[in-house]
């Protein structure tokens, strides 16, 4: 009898969790997912008028947060990565074919409007890398970068809004960085996400912003929780930020005092964050790093989240709801074997640029059961971006390739998006050390038509007219991201935004608008 109550009383505990609250999870063959919760209170509501005083006093007082550059922290650890970029770079560089994808001559995405300089480093703050992030909505484009947002018309590209980070989520403490921001279709609002830096070796906050409505020059609700979950010295890094039909999913590194540490994921119930009310965040451990959500296009009652985790694994969680609970499952799909990029040349000096691990730096899109992803691997000596569409259902490999400007060329910083017709649209970097090429945003994709496996080698949106040489570091910090975005307006266009250089010690940023 005992037993029984304590069950019933058990049971009633998990419930009185539920949503999105504390249950005990087993993923799969034995490996075991912790489970927790973090809580955000009830948002501050920041109209724009509170922004510009913001901004306003902080210039006035001269004392703007200033950006520092920020590390690349790689999950393998630093001695290992240093290993693997110079074992990349011994290799010959020899072009040689590629065996994956086909020359056949595709019809890809053509500028179709807008053309436009986003913020640069010295409008932002002065910080590097930019970590260029941004997407599209009805009316608007917002770019974030580290560590400002900016606001431009979709209709002339007129900048109408550029503010700090920290005078938009009204937070000083801490310098902010790693900023995401998304554009949610299906509800019309906005999500921004930015980390700040520890405030003390138990805490470090993680601010999402939601706009009040789908016009993002009016008020968001600002929500901050501490993510230093263990109050262990951990540092919360390189956050990815998508969405589903019921959450916003935000992944997140973490690392101690020396080392990568493990991976950890917060699902928040968008119901309650559109709202402007309290929420708890389903918190899952013990992950695999770097992990990416997904946009979710439709409502799949499954949701998606991939790690390139080894050479020739990728690792799948599922996020599931059963009784509004989130739970997490893994599972692994078999893709060729990758390794690790090497850095990326350019034409009139000997300095490189860092084209970071074999991570997925963006968030997937996931259509039914495709799931499309790109990252940046080594291929015949050379750094080059390779796409896939993952069939979700059977953890197969419907399609992959790679993406170049040409044989010769350094391509990385890539990001891929698709709309509801698996039409794809991807971005990237690229230099040209053989041809005198500096760094290009570039741009391409594929209709569901075009042959499998094919991605063109695409156009040039801006070409750069020198090289990056800000400092004395060895290679020089680029990315860590960029974005390309769907129009919810007309999935036939999508917007991207990447990094350019202005100067040799000035990084700027371009957005275009491309389709088909």
């Amino acid at each position: 009898m005992r037993r029984i109550l304590m069950a019933f009383l058990l049971t009633q505990f998990i419930l009185a969790l539920a949503p999105f609250g504390y249950t005990a999870n087993t993923a799969s063959a034995g490996e075991i997912i912790q489970e927790g919760v973090i809580r955000f209170k009830r948002p501050q509501v920041r109209a724009p008028e509170d922004m510009e005083a913001t901004e306003a006093a902080l210039r006035e007082s001269g004392k703007m947060p200033v950006v520092p550059r920020i590390p690349f922290r790689p999950t393998m650890g630093e001695v290992n990565y240093k290993a693997a970029k110079t074992a990349a770079a011994a290799e010959s560089g020899t072009v040689q074919p590629d065996r994956e994808s086909p020359n056949i001559q595709l019809a890809p995405p053509i500028l179709k409007g807008i053309d436009i300089n986003g913020v640069n480093q010295i409008e932002a703050g002065g910080g590097r890398p930019p970590d260029t992030h941004g997407a599209v909505g009805l009316d608007h484009f917002i770019e974030v970068t580290n560590s400002h947002v900016d606001i431009f018309r979709k209709s002339d590209g007129a900048r109408v809004k550029s503010v700090s980070l920290a005078s938009f989520f009204g937070y000083t403490q801490q310098t902010l960085f790693d900023p995401r921001c998304v554009y949610d279709s299906a509800e019309n609002r906005w999500i921004i996400s930015a980390e700040a830096f520890q405030e003390s070796s138990t805490v470090q906050r993680h601010f999402v912003a939601v706009s009040v409505t789908s016009d993002p020059l009016g008020s968001f609700y600002i929500y901050n929780g501490d993510v230093n979950f263990k109050n262990n010295n951990d540092f919360w890094d390189f956050p990815h930020l998508g969405l589903d039909s019921k959450a916003i999913i935000i992944t997140a590194n973490i690392f101690g005092r020396v080392s990568y540490r493990e991976t950890r994921m917060v699902v928040a119930d968008k119901s309650r964050l559109y709202k402007g009310l309290s929420v708890r965040l389903k918190l899952f451990t013990g992950l695999k790093g770097t992990l990416a959500p997904p946009i979710v296009l439709d409502n799949n009652d499954k949701t998606f989240l991939v790690a390139a985790t080894s050479s020739g694994i990728i690792t799948k969680y599922t996020l599931t709801y059963p009784g509004g609970i989130p739970t997490l499952t893994s599972s692994s799909i078999s893709v060729p074997a990758y390794s690790m990029p090497p850095n990326a040349k350019q034409p009139g000096t000997t300095e490189t640029l860092d084209t970071s691990d074999m991570r997925f730096v963006n968030a997937s899109t996931q259509i039914g059961n495709s799931l499309w992803q790109v990252h940046t691997i080594n291929v015949n000596g050379l750094p080059k971006p390779k796409f896939y569409e993952f069939n979700t259902a059977m953890n197969t490999v419907i399609q992959s390739g790679i993406i170049s400007a040409s044989a010769t060329s350094n391509d990385w910083n890539a990001s891929i998006a698709a709309n509801a017709n698996n039409d794809v649209y991807v971005t990237w970097t690229s230099t040209d050390p053989n041809a005198g090429t500096h760094a290009q945003v570039r741009f391409s994709g594929r209709l569901h038509t075009d042959p499998l496996n094919t991605i063109s080698s695409g156009s040039a949106l801006f070409t750069s007219s020198t090289f990056y040489d800000p400092s004395s570091d060895s290679p020089e910090r680029w990315g860590d991201y960029s974005a390309v975005t769907v129009d919810p307006s007309d999935p036939l266009r999508a917007w991207i935004v990447n990094e350019k250089i202005n100067q040799s010690n000035v990084w700027g940023s371009r957005i275009g608008e491309i389709g088909f």
